[in-house]
């Protein structure tokens, strides 16, 4: 029985997208159905639900946006939970990126990618349990920050709103 060796090539586009897959975090956003004429996400069964959402009192000392294009209900559900762990103190806003303006709000924030901004910006130098880090809040809960690490900066930004 004879042995072939088959060698197997993937063209520079096809690894990067494979690279880009396993990163996360493609590099622009699937398509998106288009909004109805009034500005509202498509009627159920018949297109994406958007997950733009916003509560908390305006004025709030601590303003959290967080861009994000669906799919991440656990980091969602961490961001909403801020609202009753800190009543009046905290308002959220969650943008979907998958609408142009969501897309254009996250790129104007700074960000490449799924990611949170507390008043302004999304790195923070925090202590958790005397243990001094830097805080980078990208991608989801649990891959670059824990709860945790979104309690501190919160907590943090509330001290220096006093």
């Amino acid at each position: 029985m004879n042995q072939r060796t088959v060698r197997v090539t993937l063209p520079a586009a096809g690894l990067l997208t494979v690279l880009t897959l396993l990163a996360g975090c493609p590099q622009k956003p699937a398509p998106a159905a288009p909004p109805s004429a009034a500005g509202h996400p498509p009627p159920a069964g018949g297109g994406m639900n958007y997950c733009d959402f916003k509560k908390g009192p305006v004025g709030a000392p601590v303003r959290i946006v967080a861009f994000y294009p669906g799919r991440h209900e656990d980091t969602l559900a961490a961001l909403k939970q801020l609202l009753e762990d800190f009543p009046d103190k905290v308002h959220v806003e969650i943008v979907d990126w998958r609408r142009a303006q969501g897309l254009e709000r996250r790129d104007a924030a700074g960000l490449t990618c799924a990611g949170i901004t507390i008043n302004g910006k999304n790195a923070f130098d925090l202590t958790i349990n005397g243990k001094a880090s830097k805080v980078l809040f990208v991608r989801g809960i649990d891959g670059e920050w824990t709860q945790d690490d979104l309690r501190a900066a919160v907590k943090k930004e509330l001290r220096a709103a006093r």
